[in-house]
């Protein structure tokens, strides 16, 4: 009867307010994840300039692998912890153009990194990998590859 088209109406209600707000909820998660893997990706780069092994072997999977510029393929094989060396220039980065999409306890980011210090000025597009580890983000892997200047 008219009792139950209107709870249908109700149900029917209830169940597209629920669809529609997936989305959104969906967006800030992601716009969430963007900003504390961002905010990563810098305290990883301080650590490196600042020499700091410590904070850089908290942040890194025991097997991360990295990429640089020249096609040279770096291996994590020990703890950076009292050997990695502080940076002599220190470089102003900056992180443009930005996309992290997420996959189950993986999330990708890519990226323009800009260094810039008073021995060098680069433009690289990177790619960084992290995985999610009992919790915690971890960079697994990243690579940079040089953007060629349009002159």
């Amino acid at each position: 009867g008219p009792q139950q088209e209107g709870l249908m109406r109700i149900a029917m209600a209830i169940l597209l307010s629920l669809l529609c707000s997936t989305p959104l909820m969906a967006q800030e998660a992601d716009a969430k994840l963007q900003s504390e893997l961002q905010a990563m990706h810098a305290q990883w780069f301080k650590a490196f300039d600042g020499g700091d092994g410590a904070t850089m072997d908290q942040m890194e999977m025991e097997k991360l692998v990295l990429v640089m510029p020249t096609g040279f393929v770096w291996t994590k094989t020990a703890p950076r912890a009292g050997e990695q060396q502080k940076q002599k220039t220190p470089s102003e980065r900056t992180l443009s153009d930005v996309s992290v999409r997420r996959f189950k306890d993986t999330a990708i980011l890519t990226g323009i990194l800009t260094s810039k210090s008073k021995d060098d000025n680069s433009k690289e597009a990177t790619t960084v990998v992290f995985v999610q580890n009992a919790g915690t983000w971890k960079i697994a892997s990243a690579q940079w590859t040089t953007v060629e200047s349009t002159k």
